[in-house]
């Protein structure tokens, strides 16, 4: 079972860290619990961790912090403070044993909220798809707007080349996520909800549940950034309320150039043109994230030429339309991407994305994340993927679960209409008797690591 967050108050934390010289993170190879490692490592602080297994921030942060890939009965002897991920089992033997050894516990979202506590303007991107993104291109504009800034992602920001950023204190820009209701941790200024869905069925046990933590979230924030398109974010009162969107009227609406390239668009705030802006990235909801980036920055006070340059410069986040290399097919040598999309929703999306980059055969490797998602959102998988010819299926992520659903792999792969593989020099082999014009690896859990299989 996960583990549960903390709510130590700022002025508790702060006497704690400023007392600690060894700090212990469990489950320090998570994309956001290294980047806070890091932040420690800055402080002057000394490092230790544990992860099952050694990923890419495990090895970025191997030089600089002590990481055991084993528990071991001395891991968190000697330690001021320990840090642990929502991800870990609260039976996990690092984390029991610094209970019983009376050592303070305290989790990412909470460490999170201390050490932004004191920043004037603390900018939280929530909601059930594109924050990575939005976080992403939000610290870029506010980076080339010159601000004093932080940031923190839960993916890799191309422009920085790294999850986060470390700089000033008067802003700071942060993805915040309502598994385990963390973001309630938090206390933005200004919350910003891209949009709201179900998910997490391992947690949230209905929709009502999920959308009253939504409206929590908000409670305490000066003022929020809402998708006047989205039809469950869209009702969400607040006296400060900033909308934006494309098809219902709102405070700044985007119009997409339907004639020329399918990424550009222009910007609008109460029927007033403000910019021209031309992504990198493709995809409707890529300009429904710019959008929501722009409403942002702009009620800040930045201006509108400097949002439209940082945006048409905007390098994207890892594993979104990330082009990797280029393989070889029947075709010939074809672009192969990674793509994060692991809700059916975020699958059709991205789908449509590729489609308006002129791809009319992709190869789809997929990888559903959890049993608990799949099982939920069973029949919504099984369509998301309606009009890909080539699909291969892989074995479900479980992540931190146990398969208590009965779900086989073969079965989704079959209601699916894709072939299931398991083994990656044979996935290999079919991607070179494909016939597709890309491939896209897509899913959310170690599928990623495909790549090196395939050239």
């Amino acid at each position: 079972m996960a583990s549960e967050n903390t709510h130590f108050s700022s002025y508790a934390l702060d006497r704690i860290f400023k007392g600690a010289k060894n700090i212990f993170f469990v489950g320090i190879g998570g994309i956001s619990m290294s980047s806070l490692a890091e932040y420690c490592i800055r402080c002057g602080k000394r490092v230790f961790g544990y992860d099952a297994k050694r990923g890419r921030e495990c090895e970025r942060l191997e030089g600089r912090a002590h990481i055991r890939y084993c528990s071991t009965t001395d891991s968190v002897m000697g330690m001021d403070l320990v840090i642990f991920s929502n991800a870990i089992d609260k039976s996990c033997f690092e984390l029991q044993t610094a209970m019983r050894l009376g050592i303070p516990c305290v989790s990412r979202a909470n460490f999170l909220a201390y050490i932004m506590s004191d920043c004037r303007v603390r900018i939280g991107v929530a909601g059930a798809h594109g924050k990575s993104t939005t976080t992403s291109m939000l610290s870029h504009i506010f980076k080339s707007a010159g601000k004093d800034m932080s940031a923190l992602c839960g993916a890799y920001m191309n422009n920085f080349d790294a999850p986060f950023y470390f700089g000033g204190r008067d802003y700071f820009i942060f993805e915040a996520c309502e598994y385990m209701n963390s973001f309630l941790s938090l206390s933005p200024s200004d919350a910003v909800i891209t949009n709201i869905e179900f998910d997490h069925p391992d947690f949230f046990n209905s929709y009502d549940e999920l959308l009253d933590s939504f409206k929590q979230y908000i409670l305490c924030a000066k003022r929020v950034f809402i998708n006047a398109d989205d039809h469950r974010s869209a009702p969400l009162k607040h006296p400060f309320k900033v909308t934006f969107g494309i098809k219902e009227r709102a405070d700044y609406t985007a119009k997409i150039d339907t004639g020329g390239a399918k990424n550009a668009f222009s910007v609008s705030r109460h029927g007033i043109e403000l910019a021209k802006i031309e992504l990198r990235e493709f995809g409707r909801h890529n300009v429904y994230n710019a959008l929501c980036a722009f409403s942002v920055a702009h009620t800040h006070k930045i201006e509108p030429s400097v949002i439209a340059e940082a945006l048409s410069s905007f390098e994207g986040a890892a594993r979104r339309q990330e082009l990797v290399k280029r393989v070889s097919t029947l075709r010939g040598d074809v672009p192969l991407y990674l793509d994060y999309a692991h809700h059916p929703t975020e699958i059709r999306a991205s789908l449509d994305a590729f489609s308006d980059m002129g791809f009319k055969n992709p190869l789809c490797i997929f990888q559903s994340h959890t049993y608990s998602r799949t099982y939920a959102l069973y029949s919504q998988f099984v369509s998301a993927f309606e009009g890909v010819k080539e699909l291969i299926c892989m074995p479900i992520f479980s992540a931190r679960e146990q398969n208590v659903y009965g779900i086989s792999d073969e079965k989704l792969a079959e209601d699916m209409g894709a072939i299931f593989m398991s083994d990656k020099a044979k996935i290999a082999e079919r991607v070179r008797q494909s016939n597709a014009d890309c491939v896209v690896i897509m899913g959310a859990g170690d599928i990623e690591n495909l790549k090196n299989y395939i050239n």
